[in-house]
C-alpha cells in the first residue's frame, strides 16, 4: 500500500504562523512574537499582523520609527480596525509621544467604544478635559474656577459612576470629546 502524501496548503501555513505571531505578541512576549513574524515576511499581507509585529518591533529592538511607519501603512489598509490604533498608541508611547498616542487611542476607540484594552491605555494615561474657556490658558484663574464648577455639577459625576466608583471610559471619552 502506499502512503499518501499530505498536502500542505502555504496559505495555512503562513496564516498559522500570523495567528502565533499576533497570540504570542498579544500576551506580552514581544521577542517570541518578533522570531515567528521574521520567519516568513507574509505578515505584510495582514495588517492587523503587520501592527503586532509593529509593536513587537518597537519593544525588542526599540526601532520606534519603522515601527511606526508599519503601524501606518497597516492603518491605510485596514483604517476601521482598532487593534491597529491600540498598537499604533503603544509604540508612540515608547516613543515618548504621549499627546500622538492619546489621539490614536481615541481614533481606535471612535471605531469601537467598548473596546476594553484602549479603554484601559487612555484610562492610565489621566486624559485632561478640554479647558472651559479656550481662549484662555489651563493655568488662567478663571478658567480652574470654571473647570472646578463644571465638574461639580457635571452629569458625569451625579449617577453616572459604575458601583465601585470609577466612571465608564466610554463616558469619559464622549465628555472629553
Amino acid at each position: 500500500m502506499k502512503k499518501e502524501a499530505k498536502e500542505v496548503n502555504p496559505a495555512m501555513e503562513i496564516e498559522e504562523i500570523l495567528e502565533r505571531g499576533v497570540k504570542l505578541a498579544r500576551e506580552g512576549y514581544y521577542s517570541g512574537a518578533l522570531k515567528v513574524f521574521d520567519q516568513n515576511l507574509a505578515f505584510t499581507l495582514n495588517p492587523t499582523a503587520m501592527s503586532y509585529y509593529a509593536v513587537a518591533l518597537a519593544t525588542v529592538e526599540g526601532d520606534c520609527e519603522r515601527a511606526i511607519s508599519l503601524c501606518l501603512t497597516a492603518a491605510e489598509k485596514e483604517f476601521y480596525n482598532p487593534e491597529i490604533y491600540l498598537n499604533l498608541g503603544k509604540i508612540l508611547l515608547l516613543n515618548g509621544q504621549k499627546s500622538l498616542a492619546i489621539k490614536a487611542f481615541k481614533k481606535g476607540l471612535r471605531l469601537d467604544e467598548s473596546h476594553s484594552l484602549l479603554n484601559e491605555h487612555l484610562l492610565s494615561l489621566g486624559v485632561r478635559r478640554k479647558p472651559v474657556l479656550s481662549f484662555l490658558s489651563r493655568r488662567n484663574p478663571v478658567n480652574k474656577f470654571f473647570g472646578v464648577l463644571s465638574r461639580r455639577f457635571s452629569p458625569i459625576n451625579s449617577g453616572a459612576r459604575k458601583a465601585n466608583g470609577n466612571i465608564p471610559a466610554s463616558k469619559l471619552v464622549k465628555k472629553i470629546l
